[in-house]
């Protein structure tokens, strides 16, 4: 007996090593394409293993390589370890299942379809090392997660949002409008949300740290208590939110952040957002402050300032308040982009430093005004056609609106008023400037202007319509204007000087030049014209003989005038306008040895019918000159009548006949002195 239960012993421990043995060098590849073939085909898998590691002896462990599942997904090694399988049941229970260097593309995945025994599959822990996930624009790469007590499918449905715990780290997650990498998360999905404790990441060469929710089957993402820190934001254009999805901010942080896009730069923000809800589709609605070094929106600069924002959908509200263009600065704006309205509550504006540029414009087609106050402020154009400058500028503005390239009152109480130090276009500087005027549903009215400029006086009243025909009133009184400051700015053919007075109320409608009525009167004093010299041309044609009408040439004349400079000592000029012309009756030029007077009248148009009438000491006319046409080119014709004695006085106005004239009858004086008598 003892040696038949030896002989047992050793048989079985035989059968039992050969089994091993057996067992030990079985190749599961040989069982690999009739099973892979079995499933494609009942399954509707479309999946392809490379090697397959398989040993009955560990019925529950299957390493497989180079897996690949349809056109969605891939993986150079999956690791499988089952806990429970009972097919009978249809309970499946993975105790690990491993994902080495996979590629998930979801756009692309369809529906796994598996056998009733599979109706509930259960995965204690799921590992990926090294993967590569795409969806919907988003990618996500170097994914190292780990999934626990997930029950992928269950009464044969999959529902790949069911509950789970989740942890690890992925290299980096990209989109269109977003840039992450080092990222740490910890947390789990619960009824269909994947609520993240914590999530810890780099994002635009900064760190970002928040916990955060995710709500699939609402498209909602909210941010809890994220922090912003050093992140540099680069947007090619402002980003948008994709179609039904919101996104919620609470109690946001931001530390030197920094924003560079096409119409907005901004540097060193730092602030808090209490709440932000955003929805494709409008404004944001969002409340929170901040504080930043500088910020460029188009040609607008700010420099360090402070901000408060209250938006809703349709309604921005904005306070900024610190130092821009080498000044302060305090605004209470409101921005309603549906209408493309900029409201301008209260702006106030100290000791700024402005630059005009050529390339300039104002992208906002309606603004109104209710409040603005610019104080000391400073004004220098870099446009070459525009060379004009400012210095010690006030002005307030209440009421006033521009839309449709047309400014218009919103009170009865819209109303502007000004001053300056200086105001310099080109080479002419008006000083100690002030203006007040008002505005109402019609007209812009001008209670008062007045400055010293020319190195005199100038004041200045009367209104204007907004809208054509553009009806007009203008009351100008100019007291010892300089001609010199004129002529320089004017850059005139012939270089004048000396000193006008002028006097106009005239009323009219802009663009049509005979409907101008009024009076005007010019008064000049000490005059110097250079290349017009009137008394050498007097001269010449009194010693003429114009017995007859004659008609002259206007270029030669003109030629003649050219050949010495001019200077006259007294010149008044004035008469009513009625229809656009200028009468000027009564009015008269004295040089330093003629006295010139003159009738008629000039068009605003540019034409004149003028009489002109050298005269001698009694004030009677010796020459006759005629001047019609237009200005540019008149027609001019000389004659010297014949004087009765007495004579009849051609000019009875007040300037006086020149101390230094010659006594009697001009034309035979004149004479006289050329023949040598």
């Amino acid at each position: 007996m003892k040696k038949l239960a030896k002989y047992l012993l050793v048989s079985v421990l035989v059968l039992l090593l050969a089994g091993w043995l057996l067992l030990s060098i079985f190749d599961a590849n040989r069982l690999k394409q009739p099973v892979l073939g079995w499933l494609n085909e009942h399954t509707e898998l479309d999946l392809t293993i490379g090697r397959l590691e398989f040993n009955p002896l560990h019925p529950y462990t299957l390493l497989a390589e180079d897996v690949r599942l349809g056109d969605w997904f891939s993986a150079r090694q999956l690791y499988l370890q089952l806990a429970t399988l009972s097919p009978l049941s249809g309970q499946t229970r993975i105790a690990t299942l491993d994902i080495i260097d996979g590629k998930l593309q979801l756009d692309n995945a369809t529906e796994l379809v598996l056998p009733d025994n599979l109706a509930n599959i259960r995965i204690d822990e799921l590992n990926t090392k090294n993967l590569t996930l795409s969806w919907n624009g988003w990618q996500a790469g170097g994914a190292d997660l780990t999934l626990s007590q997930w029950q992928p499918r269950r009464q044969g449905s999959w529902q790949w949002w069911s509950d789970l715990e989740v942890s690890g780290q992925l290299r980096h997650l990209s989109h269109p409008a977003l840039d992450m990498s080092r990222i740490n998360l910890s947390g789990r999905i619960s009824q269909q949300q994947l609520i993240v404790d914590r999530v810890q990441s780099r994002l635009f060469g900064g760190l970002f740290d928040s916990a955060l929710s995710l709500n699939l089957p609402t498209r909602e993402l909210t941010l809890n208590e994220p922090q912003f820190s050093h992140n540099k934001l680069q947007f090619e254009q402002l980003p948008q939110l994709d179609k039904d999805w919101t996104l919620l901010l609470n109690r946001a942080r931001l530390k030197d952040v920094s924003i560079t896009s096409p119409t907005l730069t901004a540097n060193g923000i730092d602030g808090d957002l209490r709440y932000l809800e955003w929805q494709d589709g409008g404004l944001p609605e969002v409340s929170g402050s901040w504080q930043a070094s500088e910020a460029v929106l188009d040609w607008l600069r700010l420099d360090e300032h402070q901000g408060q924002l209250s938006s809703s959908r349709e309604r921005l509200g904005l306070t900024l308040r610190g130092k821009a263009y080498q000044g302060a600065f305090d605004s209470e704006l409101r921005w309603y982009p549906q209408q493309g309205r900029l409201d301008i509550d209260n702006l106030q504006l100290q000791g700024n430093k402005l630059n005009w540029q050529s390339d300039l414009y104002w992208p906002v087609p309606d603004v109104r005004i209710h409040k603005l106050n610019l104080n000391q402020g400073e004004l220098l154009s870099l446009d070459p056609g525009l060379p004009l400058s400012l210095l010690g500028g006030e002005l307030f503005i209440a009421d006033l609106a521009w839309s449709g390239a047309q400014w218009r009152p919103l009170s009865a109480q819209a109303r502007l008023e000004g001053s300056w130090s200086e105001i310099a276009f080109d080479s002419l500087i008006a000083r100690h400037g002030h203006f007040n005027a008002r505005l109402d549903d019609t007209r812009l009215l001008l209670d008062k202007l007045s400055t010293d400029a020319l190195d005199g006086r100038i004041s200045l009243d009367g209104s204007i319509g907004l809208y054509p025909p553009h009806q007009g009133q203008i009351r100008l009184k100019g007291q010892a204007l300089e001609l010199r400051r004129l002529s320089h700015w004017l850059q005139a053919e012939r270089a004048f000087s000396g000193q006008v007075n002028i006097d106009a109320d005239l009323a009219g409608t802009l663009r049509e030049p005979a409907s101008w009525q009024g009076a005007l009167a010019l008064d000049g004093h000490d005059i110097f014209i250079e290349k017009l010299g009137l008394d050498d041309w007097l001269k010449r044609r009194l010693g003429e003989d114009y017995g007859r009408p004659t008609r002259v040439d206007p270029l030669l004349a003109a030629l003649d005038l050219e050949q010495s400079d001019g200077f006259i000592y007294r010149a008044e000029l004035n008469g009513p306008v009625k229809q656009g012309r200028w009468q000027l009756d009564g009015s008269a030029v004295q040089s330093v040895r003629h006295l010139l007077a003159l009738r008629g009248a000039l068009d605003f148009a540019g034409r004149w019918q003028l009489e002109l009438g050298a005269v001698n000491d009694q004030r009677c006319r010796e020459l006759a000159i005629r001047l019609e046409d237009s200005w540019r080119a008149p027609r001019l014709r000389l004659h010297q009548p014949e004087l009765n004695t007495p004579c009849q006085p051609w000019y009875r106005g007040s300037v006086p006949y020149p101390a230094a004239g010659l006594p009697g009858r001009l034309t035979e004086a004149v004479r006289k002195l050329k023949n040598g008598n």
